[in-house]
């Protein structure tokens, strides 16, 4: 019989006793919708990350999509963004009613050209949506100076990004009117409570807003009122969504949060691995993240690295990779080749091309140890060796 070793799967969430222990006493509770532990979770997140309000939700797509609605941002605006995301990013802008605006990335950082912002900004833009690409933080000073030059707000796409760290300071850490930071709690990302988002935020106007507006603009949700002893009816003083967070949620979530800094060093001592042991292989160039470091560090949400010779090159590489049970893939179609965007947009954004052309995202996640890695750089050279 011919073993065959088990697939790498190119994400994969690590949960041990902790979150387990949070979770049965959650379910034991008979309180598993928004309650005690969303708001404990929403505090402990806003001291991690160093923000004044954290408001957990359902989803990073509903964050990015509450934000813009709270900020007043709808039909008859224009908002500047990356196609070099997923889709989600633009589909929020559409959502709530905005005009998404697509221009170019860095070459080297894969984030959004401030240059390329400048140059779009029109009397009718009001808001801008960088994107922290694959975990690699954007300067977001650098942006929020342009946002306030020309009276813009900041709903930052940090869905890669939680434990990043910009300038000194945790993404969504630095304390800025205007500006939201938008979390993921997706499967494979590096704090993973099944689904779920969060914004950060300084605002404490726009903090209440937005947790009225993740629970159908009610003035108190349920746990408001059943902690009290008057029956008081939640009146909606807005027409709102139904985005909100849960406990059962934040009870993964709380236990995930005490060990995210051990996770980013993990993730980190694996991403030194890959690139060392791909530093030499002909064809394969790897995408800087730079040194970690007290003033910048890379969340490692991707380990990516771009294929020489383009997308023909590159998706032979991928099938060769996939055919050998490594879960290799793809980041992202930029959205602006996605068929509903194409008719719409009209989008000329020779680097992202280029670039999403090249990308090859390796699998990284806390299951894997140091021969997994060797198990993925090999299958790597031998399909650039046959391609």
């Amino acid at each position: 019989m011919t073993y065959s070793p088990p697939p790498v799967i190119f994400g994969q969430p690590y949960f041990d006793e902790d979150e387990a222990t949070l979770l049965l006493s959650t379910l034991r509770s008979g309180w598993i919708g928004q309650g005690p532990l969303v708001s404990d979770f929403e505090r402990r997140l806003a001291e991690y990350t160093g923000a004044p309000h954290v408001v957990a939700v359902s989803s990073c797509t509903a964050a990015l999509h509450l934000s813009l609605v709270g900020m007043g941002v709808g039909p008859g605006d224009e908002v500047i963004t990356t196609a070099m995301t997923f889709v989600a990013t633009v589909n929020a802008i559409e959502h709530a009613g905005a005009t998404p605006v697509l221009v170019d990335i860095d070459p080297e950082t894969l984030n959004i050209s401030l240059d390329a912002v400048l140059e779009a900004i029109t009397p009718r833009t009001r808001a801008v949506v960088p994107v922290h690409f694959g975990g690699r933080a954007v300067d977001t000073l650098a942006i929020d100076a342009l946002a306030q030059e020309h009276d813009l707000f900041v709903v930052e796409d940090a869905a890669h990004a939680l434990g990043g760290v910009v300038r000194g300071r945790r993404v969504g850490g630095h304390a800025r009117e205007r500006v939201a930071t938008c979390y993921s709690f997706y499967p494979n990302k590096n704090l993973a409570s099944a689904e779920g988002g969060a914004i950060a935020l300084a605002d404490p106007h726009l903090a209440s807003r937005l947790r009225s507006l993740r629970l159908h603009g009610l003035e108190e949700d349920a746990w408001g009122r059943y902690r009290s002893q008057v029956y008081r009816p939640s009146m909606a003083t807005y027409p709102g969504f139904k985005a909100n967070f849960t406990d059962l949620q934040a009870s993964i979530a709380l236990g995930q949060l005490d060990k995210l800094e051990g996770f980013l060093a993990a993730r980190e001592h694996l991403a030194d691995i890959y690139d060392e042991r791909l530093a030499d292989v002909a064809g394969v160039e790897l995408v800087p993240r730079g040194e970690p470091s007290l003033e910048w560090r890379h969340a490692l949400h991707l380990y990516q690295v771009r294929i020489t010779g383009g997308a023909p090159r590159r998706d032979a590489v991928l099938d060769k990779m996939r055919a050998d049970q490594i879960g290799a893939a793809v980041h992202y179609v930029p959205v602006h080749r996605h068929p509903y965007y194409a008719g719409r947009l009209d989008a000329v954004l020779p680097v992202t091309d280029e670039v999403a052309d090249s990308l090859l995202t390796l699998p990284l996640h806390l299951h894997m140890s140091r021969s997994t890695v060797l198990r993925v750089v090999g299958s790597l050279r031998r399909a650039m060796a046959e391609t």
